[in-house]
């Protein structure tokens, strides 16, 4: 599919190819919000009568985009910012988020120690209310996105960060094939995919 091929940009940018001066990074959060906003108008334009759809994978790709930056503050491991890619395909939308920061291991471990593995901290930060900037009160935004992505056909959702990864919704295992199985990477690559029905 040619919008597989458009995210490997972005997936080499994760895994170690991390080149600078690509038209889809955001070094910044105000230049990350004003592309999603122009993507919204984008894609309001493209799936009309979908008002609602678009507002709510917008407000997915808000949660993710700014953990990039929320979670890494002074964490950068080189480039500072995050990689947002939207590619359309005919009734359906790509995303790709990424960054190059700690990953969601080390930033849950300030506030659960015992935690060993990324498999077992992407778990937790999908499924339970728990944010790594306590004591402040957040932490809901992964667990809400998982209840707008699973057990729905027309949506998937496939992230990595470290060695571990999820697999959300019923179009999760066509995402995975963007990244190899045997990839792993420091910081997290979320991918989501969203059919929009005609």
């Amino acid at each position: 599919m040619e919008v597989k091929k458009k995210l490997t940009m972005g997936v080499q940018w994760f895994f170690g190819d991390p080149y600078k001066n690509s038209q889809y990074m955001c070094e910044t959060r105000d230049v990350f919000k004003a592309r999603v906003e122009h993507l919204d108008r984008e894609l309001l334009k493209k799936f009309k009568n979908h008002e609602a759809e678009v507002a709510l994978v917008s407000a997915i790709i808000y949660e993710i985009g700014h953990n990039c930056f929320d979670h890494n503050l002074g964490k950068w491991r080189d480039v500072v910012g995050c990689w947002y890619q939207c590619e359309v395909d005919q009734q359906q939308a790509w995303f790709l988020l990424a960054d190059r920061g700690q990953g969601i291991l080390a930033s849950l471990k300030n506030v659960v120690p015992n935690l060993k593995t990324d498999q077992e901290a992407l778990q937790i930060a999908f499924e339970k209310k728990i944010s790594g900037r306590s004591p402040e009160k957040r932490g809901n935004g992964l667990k809400f996105v998982r209840g707008v992505i699973n057990a729905n056909s027309n949506r998937g959702l496939f992230c990595v960060s470290g060695q571990g990864r999820i697999y959300l919704g019923g179009r999760s295992k066509d995402i995975s094939s963007v990244v190899e199985q045997s990839m792993f990477g420091e910081g997290t690559l979320t991918v989501i995919n969203w059919i929009f029905e005609s």
